[in-house]
């Protein structure tokens, strides 16, 4: 049980946000960050980005630094 324990933690740290770039589709939209798929550890307050009315398809996280860019 503790082996399976440390599994779950390294597959946690492994999603860590190491890329500050991140493309998405509208089928993600609203756009929130951090994403459902980053690691709770590491997270910050949850901010929504309207990203679909920026006029260049993209929007950063004030918090992390993150650039999102909407696809298509």
């Amino acid at each position: 049980m503790e082996s399976q324990r440390n599994t779950d933690k390294e597959a946690d740290y492994k999603k860590l946000n190491i890329t500050n770039e991140v493309t998405i589709n509208r089928s993600d939209l609203p756009l929130h960050c951090p994403t459902n798929e980053s690691a709770l550890w590491c997270a910050h307050p949850k901010v929504f980005l309207a990203i679909e009315d920026a006029k260049n398809n993209s929007a950063r996280c004030p918090y992390c630094g993150t650039l999102y860019k909407l696809q298509g």
